[in-house]
């Protein structure tokens, strides 16, 4: 295995793990170099995504969790303590995700057994997931540490940075990403970076910074390549869709977190909250195809229980793979219907929005809507169209400036410093110079 996997062991102290082939091998040759890359998205399927999304879920108003996990309970209560073990692997996998990134940059800078092209993709590609991993960790944090080098005397003395400078970074990334990268896929699956999945990114950075002519225009690059097209509700997550701008790879044709989310038989460990069942509306196609019911029966009384369905394999199923979606088609119109609403464009908003709604089954919006109900009828889009994906909903709601009115409401222990996880206190006590969040 490679040194980038293994990354850094926390943000502070990062050493070259024992029996891995060092830099100077890594980037003695071209698939030495790619491995390298690849063990990154691998990194995000294995380590950040399990410790993120179906935690959020429970943290916001999407999933219910009725187990006796220390960790999950403080999630479902919206009480992290900076001693969670969840949150904490979530932030260390994302900093060693980062510190690879790093590493590939650097190592390939002077590698020159490696052509020029391959070079310069891998760097770019580099950059695009150190760019993802810096807008998930600034968007959960706050302001955070950004570290753009392997230099330990550097990264062992790293503060907190400004969230706009973490942003201007992010956007340095997927522009130079955005130019390098080619339009076609690399190996052909939608498994690895490329043009596209750059602009989509960026199309999504440019709306949580308001920039709404920049995202627009990002989201129309993707939506006017002719390189997507939405599919089925049914179909959406299948290995390699129509809808997929990028995936993470499954060996087996499962995600990693379906054996938790799909039950075998039982309440569901993460069952849907009624909250979010209620805001579907009637016909939907995306209820009846994400969200699958179950009854259990106990005393006499049988309950029905709806699970995250959006994936279906639960074991290996080379038939009908799926891959681990990251970036899809859906989303850019979504970006484009919001940043439309914000400059009043609304025909165009709601045109788009009238394009999600379609292929979900559902009745065209009026024309005659006002700017408020248009940008109403956006955020409705969000929460149904992104449920369970990546985080959305926390995201979303931070970014509209709804979180603590919603959050509130829903739950009677929110606080309003919950819009910010807390910097896990192992990293505190490591580096000095790091500070914890307000509230903890």
């Amino acid at each position: 295995m490679l040194p980038f996997i293994a990354g850094c062991k926390k943000l502070i102290e990062v050493s070259t793990p024992q029996n891995q082939l060092t830099t100077d091998k890594v980037f003695a040759d071209t698939s030495s170099a790619t491995a390298a890359m690849v063990n990154v998205y691998a990194m995000l399927n294995n380590n950040i995504d399990p410790n993120y999304n179906k935690y959020m879920g429970i943290y916001t108003d999407e999933l219910n969790y009725y187990g006796a996990s220390p960790d999950a309970v403080q999630y479902s209560t919206s009480k992290l303590s900076a001693t969670n073990s969840t949150n904490s692997t979530f932030w260390s996998y994302c900093y060693s995700a980062i510190y690879a990134c790093n590493q590939i940059i650097e190592g390939l800078t002077n590698a020159n057994a490696i052509p020029a092209s391959t070079s310069n993709s891998l760097t770019a590609e580099a950059k695009f997931l150190r760019a993802y991993c810096y807008l998930y960790l600034t968007t959960t944090y706050g302001a955070v540490p950004l570290i753009l080098t392997t230099d330990v005397n550097q990264t062992s003395r790293a503060s907190r940075t400004d969230s706009a400078q973490v942003f201007s970074q992010i956007i340095q990334d997927l522009q130079s990403a955005q130019h390098t990268l080619p339009e076609t896929y690399i190996g052909g699956e939608k498994t690895r970076a490329n043009k596209w999945a750059a602009i989509a990114l960026l199309a999504r950075v440019e709306l949580y910074q308001h920039n709404w002519q920049e995202a627009e225009t990002q989201a129309s690059a993707v939506i006017n390549a002719n390189q997507y097209s939405l599919n089925s509700p049914s179909t959406i997550f299948l290995a390699n869709s129509n809808e997929t701008i990028l995936a993470l790879w499954t060996q087996y044709g499962y995600i990693n977190d379906s054996p938790n989310l799909i039950p075998t038989s039982g309440v569901p460990n993460y069952p849907v909250t009624q909250n979010l069942i209620n805001a579907f509306e009637p016909g939907d196609l995306r209820m009846a195809n994400w969200l699958k019911p179950v009854s259990v029966s106990s005393g006499g009384s049988t309950t029905v229980y709806y699970y995250p369905y959006k994936y279906h394999n639960r074991s290996a199923n080379t038939a009908a793979p799926e891959y681990l979606v990251v970036l899809r088609l859906a989303e850019q119109y979504l970006i484009r219907a919001e940043a439309f609403a914000q400059q009043g464009n609304l025909p165009s908003a709601i045109a788009d929005l009238n394009t999600i709604r379609e292929r979900a089954g559902l009745n065209k919006l009026a024309n005659s809507i006002s700017q408020t109900a248009c940008l109403n009828d956006v955020a409705q889009e969000w929460r149904i169209e992104f449920a369970f994906e990546w985080g959305h909903r926390f995201l979303d709601l931070k970014r509209l400036g709804r979180i603590n009115p919603v959050m509130s409401n829903y739950k009677t222990n929110w606080s309003p410093q919950a819009d910010l996880l807390p910097i896990p206190k192992n990293d505190l006590s490591s580096d000095p110079y790091l500070s914890q969040n307000s509230g903890y």
